[in-house]
C-alpha cells in the first residue's frame, strides 16, 4: 500500500519515547509499504540522517524555525498580558501546561499544509495516518475519499483534566478551557475513519467521551528491548533514576513533586542515596532545587548503561496518557521501577508483582524505601517484569497489529 504519514514528531534523533515509538513503527512497515513521511519544523542534518536510515522512505519536511513561529509569539504574549491585566502571579509551571498554552484549532506551521495538501492531492496514497492531537484539525484539508486514521498518542482533554487537579489555585476560565477542548478533540476525531489509541485504556476513555466505537481501534507502540549485560544479578548501587525531558510537562511536574514531597523523607533514612535526573532540565528548574542534597541532573547520557546499572527507576508522574515508554525502557534494563497508579495507567503492571505502585504521597515514599531494603523484592520485581517483553511489546508484534489496520483498507 501507498501510505502518507504526517506528524508533528521527527524520529530522529531517537531521544524521547513518542520519537522511538515512532520510528520502531516506521522501520518496521517500509519493508511492506510504500511510505511517505511528512513531518514540518526538521533540521536539514536531522533529515539527511534519517534517510540515510530509511533510503526506501520518502521524507517530506519544512525548514527548521529557531524558536517560536511569529504566531505562536503572538499567542503567548496576549497570554502573559491577560495574567498579567488580571494581577495574577506568574509562577515557573502553569505557563508551561497545556491548560496554558493548548489551542487545537491554531495553526503553527501555515506553509506546512501547502505542503501536505500538494503532495496527497497530486499523488493516489491508498492512506493517510495523521499521528497526534495538533495535527488532528488536517482531516479538513485531505481529500474526502481519501481514508484517513488517526494515532492519538496522548488524549488532550484527559491531560488538561489531570493537569487541573494538580493546580492549587482553580479556576473558572480552566474548566472552559478543558470542556471546550474536549468537545472539539471529539468532534474533530469523529471525522476519521479509524482513531487509533495506543492502550485499551484509552481506548475505553474515548469510547465514553463520545467517539463512534466502531472507528475505535487498538494498537500498542513498540520497544526496541536491549540486549544487556547488566544488571544481571541486579546489585543496587545507592541509586534512584528518572529518566525524561524537561520540556514534556507531567515530567516537570511529576519530579517537581517528588523533589518537594518525597525526597527529603527518602534520603533522610538513606543519606548516602543519590537521584539522578537524565536528559534536559533547565537551569532554572535546577536552582530552584540547589538545596536538595544528592540531586544531580545528568542531561543527555549517550551509554545509559552507565546511569541504569544497580539503579532503581522512579516514575512519579501525575499527569499521564497513552503510553510510559520510559517504564518499558526500565523494564528493557532489568531494573526494579517504583509508579504511581497513574504512571502505569495503560499497562501491565502489578503492584509487587513486577513493580510497586503507590496511591498517595505516603505509599510512594513507603514503596521507594521498601525497594531500597529489600533485596529479594528487587529481584523477584525484576524477574516478573521480564515476562512482559517476552510477547506483546515486541515491535513485530506491535508492527504486524497496526498492519492489519492497514489491509483492513485494501
Amino acid at each position: 500500500m501507498k501510505i502518507a504519514i504526517v506528524s508533528i514528531v521527527f524520529p530522529y534523533p531517537v531521544d524521547n519515547g513518542g520519537g522511538a515509538a515512532t520510528f520502531n513503527m516506521i522501520d518496521y512497515l517500509r519493508h511492506k509499504h510504500a511510505i511517505t513521511f511528512i513531518c514540518p519544523n526538521v533540521k536539514l542534518e536531522n533529515k539527511e540522517k534519517l534517510q540515510e536510515l530509511w533510503p526506501n522512505v520518502e521524507i517530506l519536511t519544512t525548514n527548521r524555525n529557531e524558536g517560536d513561529s511569529f504566531s505562536l509569539k503572538i499567542y503567548k504574549n496576549l497570554l502573559k498580558l491577560n495574567t498579567f491585566l488580571k494581577g495574577k502571579v506568574e509562577d515557573y509551571f502553569y505557563p508551561k501546561t497545556h491548560l496554558y498554552i493548548n489551542d487545537l484549532s491554531k495553526v503553527y506551521f501555515p506553509e506546512f499544509l501547502n505542503l501536505i495538501k500538494n503532495k496527497v492531492t497530486k499523488e493516489s496514497f491508498d492512506l493517510v495516518q495523521v499521528e497526534f492531537i495538533e495535527f488532528a484539525g488536517l482531516v479538513h484539508i485531505l481529500p474526502k475519499d481519501l481514508p484517513k486514521i488517526f494515532i492519538h498518542h496522548e488524549l488532550r482533554f484527559k491531560r488538561l483534566e489531570m493537569e487541573y487537579q494538580t493546580l492549587p489555585i482553580k479556576s473558572l476560565e480552566d474548566q472552559w478551557h478543558i470542556s471546550a477542548t474536549k468537545d472539539l478533540e471529539i468532534a474533530l476525531l469523529n471525522h476519521y475513519d479509524k482513531v487509533v489509541a495506543v492502550t485499551d485504556t484509552d481506548k475505553n476513555f474515548l469510547e465514553e467521551a463520545g467517539i463512534k466505537k466502531e472507528l475505535l481501534y487498538t494498537s500498542t507502540l513498540p520497544i526496541n528491548f536491549k540486549e544487556t549485560k547488566i544488571n544481571q544479578p541486579f546489585e543496587f548501587k545507592q541509586n534512584l533514576v528518572f529518566l525524561g525531558p524537561e520540556n514534556h510537562y507531567p515530567n516537570l511536574d511529576g519530579i517537581n513533586w517528588f523533589l518537594e514531597e518525597c525526597w527529603e523523607k527518602i534520603s533522610r533514612k538513606h543519606p548516602h542515596l543519590t537521584l539522578q535526573i537524565v536528559s534536559k532540565w533547565t537551569e532554572e528548574f535546577q536552582k530552584l532545587h540547589k538545596t536538595k542534597r544528592n540531586v544531580e541532573f545528568v542531561g543527555f547520557v549517550e551509554d545509559l548503561s552507565t546511569i541504569f546499572e544497580g539503579s532503581i527507576m522512579i516514575v512519579p508522574l501525575r499527569i499521564v496518557s497513552g503510553m510510559r515508554m520510559k517504564i518499558l525502557e526500565g523494564i528493557s534494563w532489568k531494573m526494579p521501577i517504583i509508579s504511581t497508579i497513574e504512571g502505569a495507567e495503560g499497562l501491565p503492571m502489578k503492584d509487587g508483582e513486577n513493580c510497586m505502585l503507590a496511591a498517595t504521597t505516603e505509599e510512594f515514599i513507603e514503596k521507594t524505601l521498601q525497594l531500597i531494603d529489600d533485596n529479594e523484592l528487587r529481584s523477584k520485581l525484576i524477574a516478573e517484569s521480564q515476562k512482559l517483553i517476552t510477547d506483546q511489546y515486541k515491535i513485530d508484534k506491535c508492527a504486524e497489529t497496526r498492519n492489519l489496520l492497514y489491509n483492513s483498507f485494501k
